[in-house]
């Protein structure tokens, strides 16, 4: 590991209004039980057309690999779904809901504009493999506009949304809702290398962002 975040003076931050950046939320412990977690999903669903996969996004292949909980995020046209041929998309574990009412309530107090609740419907297991980022996007598939909670494990990588830029390391979470539910932002490559051993990633980065379907 290059830098130890732990080590590091970083305070909650607001980046912009709805937009709340919370350093070191997740212990190592806590890290490594999502990884294994994770992982079990995957493996049951390998070989399915839910498994996880590098999507096209138009004549594209992203870079990232995607695993959708709750609802599958299916792509040209973006839409989401609750099978896929038949197979059923694997549920929304218990815990993510836990976490992210944790997640929400240490972010309203550095800015209530984030919005109050969120019902985890669907989440996303994305995992970037070294240099491997994300372009700017919306997330407009849910009609909710209840907040969206990202999480952060392994290396580390630039998170950039409306011109506003903030470094996140294993164990961040960061919010973004109210007026900035449905901002532009995008995650640069994955910074080789940087994330710590205990976490059960060899490299890469794993990233977990959870939102509201319905209004």
């Amino acid at each position: 590991m290059l830098i130890d975040a732990s080590a590091l003076p970083r305070p909650p931050k607001r980046l912009m209004p709805g937009v709340v950046h919370l350093p070191n939320f997740l212990e190592l412990e806590q890290q490594a039980e999502l990884v294994v977690q994770t992982r079990e999903i995957a493996r049951s669903v390998a070989g399915t057309p839910v498994a996880m996969r590098r999507p096209m996004v138009g004549k594209g292949q992203m870079k990232a690999h995607l695993l959708s909980l709750g609802w599958f995020w299916a792509t040209n046209p973006y839409r989401l779904v609750r099978q896929v041929d038949g197979y059923a998309v694997p549920p929304v574990p218990d815990n993510f809901q836990d976490i992210a009412d944790q997640v929400l309530a240490a972010a309203r107090e550095v800015d209530e504009a984030v919005g109050e609740t969120i019902r985890v419907e669907t989440a996303l297991v994305n995992f970037y493999p070294p240099g491997a980022g994300m372009g700017e996007h919306v997330d407009a598939e849910e009609e909710a506009e209840n907040p969206v909670v990202s999480l952060s494990i392994g290396d580390d990588t630039l998170f950039r949304i409306e011109g506003h830029e903030v470094l996140l390391m294993s164990g961040d979470a960061l919010v973004f809702g109210g007026p900035a539910r449905r901002a532009r932002h995008g995650v640069a490559g994955a910074r080789a290398g940087t994330g710590p051993n205990e976490t059960g990633l060899k490299e890469g980065r794993i990233n977990i962002t959870m939102r509201q379907v319905h209004r």
